[in-house]
């Protein structure tokens, strides 16, 4: 080997060696868009809990009142209409009366009742 190929080979291996050690220096989480640094000066903000009964109280109830709509047990469009539902009447006439309607449509639309002509 002559001199030229050593130098360039070392010049080659010194520039490889300082792109590996530029490289190396990125953080090891880098921030990701949107992210913001922690404000220290947060924690003078925060208040301790208020261990009076009745903001427990009230806590509780509020709890109780979203729990349904948290879980989607409760619907709150169809709140309020249990009172404006009625017990069904059985009265025999209207009861017949819809059965004969049911079964005219169901022999006018014929796939309903599975008969066709």
């Amino acid at each position: 080997m002559n001199l030229r190929q050593i130098l360039f080979a070392s010049s080659t291996a010194f520039a490889l060696a300082m792109a590996g050690i530029a490289l190396a220096e990125q953080p090891a989480t880098p921030m990701v868009s949107g992210d913001e640094p922690m404000n220290v000066g947060e924690s003078a903000q925060l208040k301790t809990p208020d261990p009076s009964a009745k903001a427990q109280e009230k806590t509780e109830e509020m709890l109780q009142k979203e729990a349904g709509l948290i879980s989607g047990d409760t619907n709150p469009v169809d709140e309020g209409d249990a009172a404006q539902m009625k017990a069904p009447k059985l009265d025999a006439k209207a009861q017949e009366a819809t059965e004969k309607s049911l079964e005219k449509a169901n022999e006018e639309a014929g796939a309903i009742s599975g008969k066709y002509d």
